[in-house]
This record gives C-alpha cells, structure tokens and sequence, in this order.
C-alpha cells in the first residue's frame, strides 16, 4: 500500500507541476504578444508619421489638419493617443511633430498592468 500511495502523490505532483508550468507558459506568451504587437503598431504609427511630415512640408498643410490626420491614424491602427500627446509645430521645411504616449501591457485574467512602455518621437520635415 505504501508504494501505491507514493506513486500516486508522485503522479500528482507532477501533473501540478505541469499545470503551473502550462499556466506560466500562457501567462509569458500573452505579455510578450501583447508587447510584439503594441511595437509593431507603434512601427507603423512612426512609419506613417514620418511619411505625413514629409508630404505636408512639401505641400505646405495646416497644422491642425496633419495633427488631426496623425490622430485618425493612430486610431485606425488602435494606438492609444490622446489630443495632447501630439503636438505639431512650424509650417514647411519647419514643420515638426512631438508624439510621446504611454501604454500599458496587462496580465490577462487579472487585467492589470504590469509594465508600462513609453513611446517618444520627434520627427521634422527633411
């Protein structure tokens, strides 16, 4: 009865281990996909505020209309800016644009964040 009893709390142990393993497992995969695609939209965010620099010093646009139009982007692409984290300045070869925004990743099932990245550019007209 002794080796049976042993055997079976050896059994269980392992299949606890491995149920902690499996959870930490899903819990490390969802931060980093969480922080891999939180990059990538910034990417493109930056990919896309550098082309509109550029474009509206050649063509000489308002600065509200390429803040507005850096607003739209950001929030086609969900990155979470708001009004006052973007801020552009100048007129034609002058023209310059300052975003710095903050997001958060999350634990998933407890939803709360556990880092905090920060985002600054500064990109102006060529």
């Amino acid at each position: 009865m002794n080796s049976v009893t042993a055997r079976l709390g050896a059994t269980t142990q392992r299949s606890i281990a491995i149920l902690m393993w499996t959870f930490l497992g899903f819990l490390y995969v969802c931060l980093i996909s969480q922080w891999l695609t939180i990059s990538s939209r910034d990417r493109l965010f930056t990919d896309y505020l550098d082309h509109s620099i550029q474009i509206a010093a050649i063509e000489r646009h308002p600065v509200r209309e390429v803040r507005d139009q850096l607003l739209m982007k950001a929030t086609d692409l969900a990155v979470p800016i708001q009004t006052g984290e973007v801020d552009v300045t100048g007129i034609g070869k002058t023209l310059r644009a300052v975003v710095h925004y903050k997001v958060d990743i999350s634990m998933p099932i407890i939803n709360q964040p556990v880092y905090q990245m920060t985002f600054k550019h500064d990109l102006a007209a060529n």
